[in-house]
């Protein structure tokens, strides 16, 4: 070799902080680097001339080790960046890249192998904290989405699981009253609610709220919602009073908490004897009333214009409660903000003609059939996200008039 070339690889030899070493064909070291004797703790060359990874390896490491020399020399193949767990004698645990090629003489023979060992313990200890921390994640995330699917289930469960029916003691598909819903959280729990009341043999009130946002905390506000409800059955009579009566307890909660919360609300008292409608607003979308006979579709109080503020926003607020007549043959369709506020294929808001005009062009279908034609005509007119907002749809149908009304 010219002296220039030793030089070089003296250079190469003593500086690089890779290990570097030759070994002949049995496995014999016959020169190393500077860095792999401060590996194997050794103060020269000598030290570790003639001996094999068997004098410094335990045996499974030096095995193996042995083995890939042998099939670099009988392939004439490199063995390229393989990662090697090295346990020492003296209890050191390292893990290294490893490279290893035929060496050759002039004639092109093989006579051993040159190897390059990178000490990759550091990148590798840190690569298997992320891989913990990963699976961790993972293991939370699952252990999250199990307890979301858990809150989804109570949640369902605090809706109605069947509708009361007017006059007692009637079929479903005898009722005077008919109810359908569909509930379409963006999330596994949503900030929709609503619930249906039988006040007396002809009565029902009929309440839809909207929390504010949705996800978990939206969730709790529905489940406080519910039992807020039980507790304002003596009022459920008086729309305005109920929702009153409502935006204080919930006002006496969200002041507690720093979060900026509000809920918007729909009250409606239903009397299936005479068609008598009263209701009350808490700054929420107000519903549709359908004439199937006339071909109408008109919002319920619109030409009241009144102001109302979304419950727990103001603790002394007034609701008022409206009158209007239900027809036997109508539909009152009531929904959250999620189904209307929407934008278009354009990125434009969607304008409340072309809701009304989808409402209309499904009118003639009934119950769920109805929902379900709603959201999906929505749905293919706005953008490709669809929904951004919890969903939630209830219809009632009058479908025939009770004997008695009570005062």
């Amino acid at each position: 070799m010219p002296a220039i070339d030793q030089h070089l690889l003296a250079a190469l030899m003593d500086n690089i902080p890779d290990m570097i070493y030759f070994k002949d064909t049995k496995g014999h070291f016959i020169s190393v680097s500077r860095a792999m004797m401060q590996y194997f703790g050794v103060a020269s060359q000598e030290e570790i001339m003639g001996k094999t990874d068997f004098d410094f390896f335990l045996h499974e490491h030096a095995q193996q080790a042995y083995d890939d020399e042998q099939k670099v020399i009988s392939t004439g193949q490199a063995m390229v960046a393989k990662i090697e767990f090295e346990l020492l004698p003296d209890g050191r645990k390292r893990w290294v890249s490893t490279t290893k090629i035929p060496l050759r003489d002039e004639m092109g023979n093989i006579t051993g192998t040159c190897g390059i060992s990178r000490d990759v313990t550091e990148q590798y200890d840190q690569a298997e904290k992320l891989r913990e921390y990963a699976q961790a994640l993972a293991d939370k995330q699952n252990q999250m989405e199990e307890e979301l699917a858990f809150a989804r289930e109570i949640q369902m469960a605090l809706l109605p699981q069947e509708y009361p029916v007017f006059p007692k003691g009637v079929s479903a598909q005898e009722s005077a009253l008919a109810f359908s819903h569909r509930y379409l959280p963006t999330t596994q729990v949503g900030g929709d609610f609503f619930t249906i009341l039988p006040i007396s043999d002809t009565q029902a009130g009929v309440l839809i709220c909207d929390v504010m946002g949705h996800g978990v905390h939206a969730a709790l506000v529905t489940v406080m919602q519910r039992i807020f409800v039980e507790e304002l059955q003596p009022w459920s009579s008086n729309p305005g009073v109920f929702l009153g009566q409502l935006n204080r307890r919930l006002r006496a909660i969200f002041q507690r908490v720093e979060t900026p919360l509000f809920v918007t609300a729909f009250y409606a008292v239903i009397d299936s004897a005479n068609g008598a409608l009263r209701f009350a607003n808490a700054g929420h979308p107000l519903p549709l009333r359908i004439n199937r006979l006339k071909g109408e579709v008109k919002r319920l109080g619109a030409a009241q214009k009144e102001t109302t503020f979304p419950l727990a926003m103001m603790e002394d607020a007034v609701y008022m409660t409206q009158r209007e007549t239900f027809s036997v043959g109508d539909l009152l369709f009531l929904f959250t903000d999620g189904l209307c506020d929407i934008e278009d294929k354009n990125g434009e808001r969607f304008e409340d003609k072309a809701f009304v005009s989808i409402v209309r062009n499904c009118a003639q279908l009934r119950g769920e059939a109805f929902l379900d034609a709603v959201a999906a005509e929505v749905k293919a007119a706005s953008g490709p996200e669809g929904f951004e907002d919890d969903v939630c749809m209830l219809g009632i149908e009058y479908q025939y008039q009770t004997h008695h009304a009570l005062e």
